[in-house]
């Protein structure tokens, strides 16, 4: 199995990733295994595609990603460029900030800390591919709905029980291990390893050394496997830089949002400073809209980690940092237009899922339209925030962990609701080799002092 599925998984994934890029598949989002265009003829001519063997769907993968050399389809609407200077050139304008001092700065990242992980707390148990509907029918289920604590673990009257039992209402006392809060810590270890200077090899490395296979999703999964299949006829570097497509069909993941919290905490009032370093780390295993949303909440944290920053300059502070013509773009200021005209955030939801429901479950695009509209409705409100996001459904723990972490950045640790961060403990478990466990306190000194070790330092 080359990774993360078998070749008819990847075959089926790739095709809806190489339609949502712009390249000429096809005329719908589902392949038609008929079609000349993408299959060998051998494979077209079979009466029943069930009797394929991987072997055949491998070559019918390799077949499919031959598309790509036709280029982007002429009518195609949007311009995504993947590298660093063209994405700013046709990025929006940066929003005016005003500079943190130095202990408006910690209480602000101690904010940041303690509001992503009790949120992906929060979201953690319903990050099982649910949507909206799901999630309300089951706290009405348990009479909790709308959301404002943590999810009843079980519903005697569906019949369903939630994953995650430590996440759940009356049996938090910590935070237990979860890849959104890893790879806060992991860009920490990196930046204190490294310095601005790293490479996309010890991207690579930090996660090999640090993180169990599967312990890791979607794109990033992908390249640890790539990493470990090294050959030695070719250089790493060469080989590393193929990362992004290779058998990658993940490559505009929600994973590389996710990975981006710490760039904005190291880069307070500056987004393109934060998007340059998220730039550097995110184009390890991605490209397009994954480059971008990864750039989008690093520019968007550090629009928060500014003096008296609002919703709008928040959200601002991330399109200052993505191209104008990307769907990323489009999308967060359809979600804008959206909330403007209906001021009901469950309208909006839906209306996200009508027009973009048929994306995979770890996919950026609809994940980050929950992000913008969580922000939206709850305007800097942390538990309102917090909660819309996990009622939205799909990636919970993700979306959750995104705005919590911005609002906690914006208001400050004393602004956030306490009966959120208490049951923590100040303590937070993690599958991380070089981390373990420790308290949430612990990091956030260790940001601080690596911020005030770094913060002068120029970004390569």
């Amino acid at each position: 199995m080359p990774g993360y599925a078998n070749w008819k998984d990847l075959f089926a994934l790739e095709y809806l990733q190489l339609y949502e890029e712009g390249f000429p598949v096809g005329d719908t989002i589902q392949p038609n295994y008929s079609a000349a265009a993408y299959l060998p003829e051998r494979l077209r001519t079979a009466t029943d595609t069930t009797t394929l063997t991987e072997a055949d769907w491998e070559e019918a993968y390799y077949c499919l990603w031959s598309m790509r050399e036709r280029g982007i389809r002429p009518d195609f609407p949007f311009t995504e460029p993947n590298d660093f200077e063209s994405i700013i050139a046709d990025a929006s304008g940066l929003p005016t900030l005003a500079p943190l001092n130095d202990d408006e700065y910690l209480e602000r990242i101690k904010g940041a800390w303690y509001g992503r992980i009790a949120a992906v707390i929060l979201g953690k148990p319903f990050e099982i591919h649910v949507d909206r509907h799901f999630i309300r029918r089951y706290l009405e289920s348990v009479d909790a709905y709308p959301l404002d604590d943590w999810a009843p673990y079980t519903s005697p009257a569906l019949g369903v029980t939630l994953r995650c039992k430590p996440s759940t209402l009356g049996n938090v006392q910590y935070a237990e291990p979860d890849d959104d809060i890893h790879y806060t810590i992991l860009g920490l270890m990196l930046l204190e390893d490294h310095g601005f200077n790293f490479s996309k090899p010890d991207v690579a490395n930090n996660h090999l050394r640090n993180i169990p296979y599967h312990w890791l999703w979607s794109c990033t999964r992908q390249s640890y496997y790539h990493m470990v299949n090294l050959t030695e006829d070719r250089p790493v570097e060469e080989q590393i830089d193929e990362f992004p497509t290779k058998i990658n069909p993940w490559r505009e993941g929600i994973n590389t949002a996710i990975r981006a919290d710490f760039w904005g905490y190291i880069a307070p009032s500056d987004p393109r400073r934060a998007a340059r370093v998220a730039f550097r780390e995110v184009t390890l295993n991605a490209v397009k809209n994954g480059i971008y949303s990864s750039m989008f909440v690093a520019g968007a944290l550090s629009a928060a980690l500014s003096r008296d920053p609002t919703t709008d300059t928040i959200i601002q502070g991330g399109l200052s940092v993505i191209p104008r013509r990307s769907r990323l773009a489009y999308i967060v200021h359809e979600v804008r237009d959206w909330y403007a005209a209906e001021a009901d955030w469950l309208q909006v939801c839906d209306r996200i899922y009508g027009k973009y429901g048929h994306l995979p479950f770890l996919h950026s695009l609809h994940n980050m339209a929950f992000v913008v509209l969580s922000l939206l409705h709850g305007n800097l409100d942390y538990s309102k925030t917090i909660t819309t996001a996990v009622m939205c459904g799909m990636d919970t723990d993700c979306t959750s962990g995104t705005v919590g972490s911005i609002v906690g950045a914006a208001i400050g640790y004393e602004g956030l609701d306490q009966r959120w961060i208490e049951p923590l403990n100040d303590h937070v478990k993690t599958a991380v080799a070089g981390f373990g466990h420790g308290s949430i306190s612990g990091l956030v000194r260790r940001n601080y002092d690596l911020w005030l070790k770094l913060r002068d330092d120029p970004i390569p």
